[in-house]
């Protein structure tokens, strides 16, 4: 065995199917208003009900459900406010993060912006879903260099509900095109080594996302 690398998955069963259900509420294939009833989820997934209840307890801790007496788990609606809510604290967070971040990033941090903006840019066929998950692991590079864990921590708390969010977003070739655009920006930035010039990008790219996604937001709602 010496010598060998041992893999081993560690992540809780009630986490993988917090997961499960996470991601299926983000790409709307679990509606807004719909019940998750334990037994059939149980059923459905062949496992007990004790880790289902607990992955229903932390998805009811990140929004994505309410625990109703006597009706059971209830997928949120996001709202306006949850939209303006989320962005605020974003656009509060994530320009810091960035500009902490200038002094840790290294070369193989770079490349990985390079290759994830390609792909983004290559790929808009390949849906919004794929486009969102690029453009998660995009910022999450310069979130995780920013060597401040409490803020780490604060934007990891608010990562799955911005996900939800940005369901809204890449609806369009405009704004998929914008946002490769800033992202070049925030690259050549980085390389720079230019603090002040990576904070402003991350906060304009912040709100520019921010108000496409309430305009989106707005015509679904007209459209209901």
């Amino acid at each position: 065995m010496a010598g060998k690398d041992i893999n081993i998955d560690n992540t809780p069963l009630s986490e993988k199917i917090a997961q499960t259900i996470r991601s299926n509420i983000i790409k709307g294939v679990i509606k807004p208003g719909e019940r998750l009833v334990e037994p059939k989820l149980s059923e459905m997934l062949g496992i007990s009900r004790t880790p289902i209840r607990e992955a229903l307890r932390l998805l009811e801790m990140e929004g994505f459900i309410e625990i109703i007496p006597r009706r059971g788990a209830i997928v949120t609606t996001l709202t306006r406010k949850d939209i303006d809510d989320i962005f605020i604290i974003k656009m509060s967070l994530e320009p810091l993060a960035s500009k902490l971040a200038v002094s840790y990033l290294d070369k193989s941090d770079i490349d990985r912006m390079k290759e994830l903006a390609a792909k983004m840019e290559a790929g808009s066929a390949k849906g919004v879903t794929q486009l969102i998950n690029w453009n998660y692991d995009f910022h999450n590079i310069f979130i995780y260099k920013c060597n401040n864990e409490r803020l780490i921590k604060m934007l990891e708390g608010l990562q799955q509900q911005f996900k939800r969010a940005t369901v809204y977003s890449f609806t369009t070739e405009g704004r998929t095109r914008k946002v490769n655009e800033e992202h070049t920006q925030l690259i050549t930035a980085f390389e720079k080594n230019d603090e002040k010039s990576v904070e402003k990008i991350v906060e304009t790219h912040v709100y520019n996302g921010w108000q496409f996604i309430r305009t989106k937001f707005e015509e679904v709602l007209t459209e209901i």
